[in-house]
Formats: structure tokens, sequence, C-alpha cells
């Protein structure tokens, strides 16, 4: 269509694209964050993809509510949502499942705002497609116009940002100065900038306040040379970050207000965190959490700390941490330990080397032991053998009254006095007794680990190099488990099957029922009877190269996505994933 040719009586400067009802002149592609809906002839409603890393994906519907289709339709130009759908109401996807546990407040501009898990991080198929079905959409009282195309929208955005970039080079009409200081560095560095281009960054607050035409800046010896990256992000919004870099652009986002650039550098810590095997990088950064109000960041470290916590405990940094973030460690229940009694011993050991001697400070750390995931002869032998249990008698005391009941009286007397949701009654990541190594890459062979405790690993920079025992065998492979925690169940065995598809080929060709929307999947399948009493919360670990949990997936109907690649996992792994954990966790039911 030539410039200025009539359509509809509607003047059109650039190529309009139509979609559900809207033309839009874009001068490019889909942008990161861009929603569209699919799967309906109806164009209010449909399966919501999202576009992130030059790709369209599908929406988990985990947590999805009305909340988020409210999102989803005001974003697209409608006046609201009027119902959210889960289970691929408008027919399943194809490709990646990019957002998971989406978490929207309703204010959002964007989907990709929300609070989600991280973008490609998921544990769905694509029978969990989330959909929306929006209200009529906003109308723009064009006169003559007909209402499919009152909408238009012409976007050279992107343009701006590099003419901003090309005046602060210049430094063309200037005239507000950061003057910036570093404590050990005699020398001083002058950026001149524009009050105007700069007052328009709604994040900085301390330039509201100010009237001067200067603003001095505090700044470590060892982030000066990233300053010039920070201050031309104020800016222009953009900025180039490498690992390098991560830190000290964090640290001065948080101190000067830039909140977004903050979370984003947050997110980039997952990629430093595996790579100190001595664990001190990971408290350091925990500390800095701490320090700057990260709870971002701070989770990250927590996160990764717990899933690589038997490592942990091995290393001189375990004793580093101090009472209050030992207490908030010890209080989780993603821990990936051997047994509750390892726990207990590495407490001790480092209540030992700390010295701590306020017995109110132990107690409180006791409390977070859970005694009654311990079965009654391994009880008995720690009264024998551990000096804590010497000076805080009657607090063992009390906790072994708990465990003795969880292990002696049956479920449906119990539960009637008993509140078995509490975290003293939840099982944590246990390797040992309810663990099991598969390795994948001896595929249609399988090779199996069975974990057997950490004196079967070899040490390897500080983190636990697993040992293989390759067994050739059928693809799907037996093991069992004690049935439940509980003594009552002690002559009772749990069968599981393991089974591990790279692909929906690999799934055929071993005469398996192949209705999987996304590979590679791991497979627990129970095959006894898990009795009417008891359920099973069970974990998929993803070991990184044979060295540190990467991510944790939840079962779900016994089955657990592996991502894609590595890059999509919590702490981006540099290659595919052949190593994994199957965790059994039995807890009576919860209604």
């Amino acid at each position: 269509m030539k410039e200025g040719c009539c359509h509809t009586g509607v003047y059109v400067l650039a190529i309009g694209i139509i979609t559900s009802g809207f033309i839009s002149l874009n001068a490019s592609a889909a942008k990161s964050g861009d929603i569209r809906l699919a799967g309906s002839s109806n164009p209010n409603q449909g399966r919501v993809e999202i576009y992130f890393g030059d790709q369209w994906g599908t929406v988990c519907d985990d947590n999805w509510d009305k909340n988020d289709a409210f999102v989803v339709c005001l974003s697209l130009g409608y006046a609201g949502a009027k119902n959210a759908y889960v289970g691929a109401a408008f027919g399943k996807g194809s490709g990646p499942i990019l957002l998971d546990d989406v978490n929207c407040q309703g204010n959002e501009s964007s989907l990709a705002n929300c609070k989600h898990r991280g973008w490609g991080v998921h544990d769905c198929q694509h029978s969990e497609d989330a959909g929306v079905e929006c209200l009529e959409p906003k109308s723009v009282s064009i006169v003559g116009i007909p209402s499919t195309l009152q909408m238009y929208e012409f976007d050279r955005s992107s343009d701006f940002s590099s003419h901003l970039n090309k005046l602060y080079d210049s430094k063309l009409g200037c005239d507000f100065y950061f003057l910036i200081n570093a404590p050990k560095n005699s020398s001083s560095l002058t950026i001149c900038t524009h009050k105007l281009i700069l007052s328009m960054n709604s994040e900085l607050k301390f330039l509201k306040e100010n009237d001067a035409n200067n603003y001095s800046m505090t700044v470590e010896e060892e982030c000066l040379p990233y300053i010039d990256d920070f201050i031309r992000y104020l800016y222009s919004r953009h900025i180039k970050i490498t690992l390098l870099s991560a830190q000290c652009i964090h640290k001065m986002a948080s101190s000067y207000g830039a909140k977004e650039l903050q979370e984003y550098c947050g997110q980039l810590f997952s990629h430093l965190l595996p790579q100190d095997p001595t664990f001190k990088s990971q408290v350091a950064f925990y500390n800095y959490a701490l320090e700057t109000g990260d709870a971002l960041l701070e989770e990250l470290c927590l996160q990764f700390l717990a899933w690589n916590l038997e490592d942990f405990t091995k290393s001189l940094a375990w004793f580093d941490l101090n009472i209050k973030q030992l207490r908030v460690l010890l209080e989780r229940s993603d821990l990936v330990i051997p047994s509750e009694i390892f726990l207990l011993k590495a407490l001790e050991a480092w209540t030992l080397k700390r010295k701590i001697s306020d017995p109110k400070n132990v107690s409180e750390l006791l409390d977070c032991i859970r005694f009654a995931m311990m079965p009654p002869d391994v009880l008995f032998e720690a009264q024998l053998n551990l000096t804590l249990y010497e000076t805080h008698e009657d607090k063992f005391h009390s906790k072994y009254v708990q465990a003795l009941l969880f292990h002696t009286v049956p479920f449906q007397k119990l539960k009637q006095h008993t509140d078995l949701s509490k975290e003293a009654y939840t099982p944590r990541l246990y390797t040992d007794t309810w663990g099991y190594l598969y390795n994948s890459s001896s595929q249609p062979s399988t090779t199996v680990l069975r974990a057997t405790g950490h004196h079967d690993y070899l040490r390897y920079s500080g983190y636990s190099r697993y040992q293989h025992q390759t067994v050739t065998s059928n693809p799907s492979i037996t093991f069992t488990t004690p049935k439940h925690s509980s003594s009552l169940y002690k002559s009772e065995t749990m069968s599981w099957s393991v089974s591990y598809y790279s692909s929906s080929e690999s799934c055929r060709n071993l005469g398996s029922s192949c209705s999987y929307d996304t590979y590679p999947v791991l497979l627990l399948s129970p095959q006894s009877n898990t009795g009417s009493d008891i359920q099973y919360e069970n974990k998929a670990l993803m070991v990184c190269n044979g060295f540190y949990v990467s991510d944790v997936q939840d079962f779900k109907n016994n089955v657990a996505v592996v991502p894609q690649n590595g890059s999509q996992s919590v702490f981006p792994c540099s290659s595919k994933y052949s190593v994994y954990r199957y965790i059994v966790r039995p807890v009576y039911f919860r209604k």
C-alpha cells in the first residue's frame, strides 16, 4: 500500500498488521513481554502467549487467577477480565513454557512485571496452559471509523534510547554534575549530565530532593570502572552487564534507588553463586543482600545454600554464618541433606567451633531440628554421642517426647491432638534412605546410583563428586523406600518405578504411553498401595555436571519436567543435565 492511500476512511502511514481487531503500525517485530491470545476464534479470549528471548511461549496455570487475567486483558486494550482459565481450556500450546507461578496484584502494566519463578523456569506440561476471557475493548470514540480499527500504534521508542546515549556522550548543554569519590582513592571523577533528562527517571528521588547543580556519589574503588555505565543507564534505561560488573552495578543501583536495575542484577547472581566451591562467595553475597535489604538476592543465596547444604556444612564458610542466619537456614524444608541426624551433627560442629555458650541461642537452634524425622534408634544413639545432649538435656527430652508420639501413635488418633502440618512433621529432601540417583547419559541402557550417604562421595574442588556405579538394566528401574517416616510403618516398604524420557521418540521406542507435552521428563511412580492416610510430595533434583543442585522440580501426577536447557534453571547449568536425584517425601494426608 502506498503512503497516503485511503483504506476504510483511515490514512495508513505504514504497513498495518491486523490482529484481533486492531491495526498495529510497528517499526519492529514483537518485543519482550508482548502478549497475544491464541486457540480461539473470538479475539477477546484464548490461550495466553508471551514473547521472550525471540520466541513466543505459553504461561503455566499454577496459581493463575483473575488478577493475572486482568493484567493480560488490560495490556491488550480490553476493559478488564471476565474469566481466568486453567487446564489448557483453549488447547495445548507448542514451544516453550515461559512463565510459571505468576502472581499479579492487578495494577501491573504487563504480565512480565508480575512476580513469577523466572523466565523459562517451570514444572508444567502444556496441558496446564493458562487462558483468559476479556471484557469488551476500551472504546476510543473516533467518528466514522469502524470499532475494529480504532486503535493504532507506531512504536519507535527503541530509537529514543540510542539518541539519549548520543546526548550523554556529547555532553552538549549538560548542566548537572555527578562528583564521584572513592574512599581509598585520592583522585575524583566528574561526569556532566542533563538534569531534565535525569528528572524523567522516577526512581531518582535524590534529584527531587536536591536543587543544586551537582550531586556527590561515593563509590568503592573496585566499582569505579562501572560508574559511567551506571549513570548512562539513568539516562537511557539501558545497560549491558557482565558477570564481573554485576555486583558493582547492583551495589550502585541499591544505593541510589534504581530498584528495577537492582532486581535485574540480583537475578544475575544466579550465574555467580555456583562458581565458588568454597562457599565463601555465597556467604558474602548473603551478607551483602542483608545489608542492602535485597529480598530477592537473599532468597537466591538461601536457595543455593539449602539445595547444596551437605557440601556447605563441610566447608569453612559454614562457620561464618551468625546465629540469626543459621536459624533462617535451618527453618527451611528444602534442605538437601542425607538425613536429619546429619543436620544435627552439623549444628553441633557449628556450636563448638563458634563457642556458643548462651543456652537460649542453642535452644532456639535446636528448635529448628526435626526430631520426629529421626528413627528411634538414631535418637537413642544421639543421646550417647552428642555433646549438645549433655549440655541441653531438658531440650532433648522435650523433643524426644514429641518424636515418640509421632513414631508410636496412629495417624487417626494423632491428628486429633497434633497439628501435623507443622514443619516439625515435614520431611526435608533426604538423600540417604529416601533418595535415588539416576544417570541418563548411558541411555538406552541405564546408569543408576543409589544414594548411600556422604561417605560414598568423592571430593572435588569443595563440591561432592558422585561416585558412579554403572548398572545396565531396563529403562524402567525399581527401588524401595520405607512407606512413611513413622516407625509404625517400619515393616512396610514402598516400591517405586524410575523412568527418564529425553524425547517423545525415546518414549515411543520403549513402548510407553507418551502423552507428555514437554521433554525431557522424569517419572517416579508408586508400585505399591499408598493407603488412605499417606500422600507423597516427591521432588526431582537437577544435578549440574555432577557437582551441585541447580534446580528442583515437583513431581505432578508422578511426572517432573526437566528444564529444556541448563540456562532455564534457577541456577543456570553450562551443559544439559544427565544426573538427577529422585526424592521421596511421605507426609500424612493433608486435607
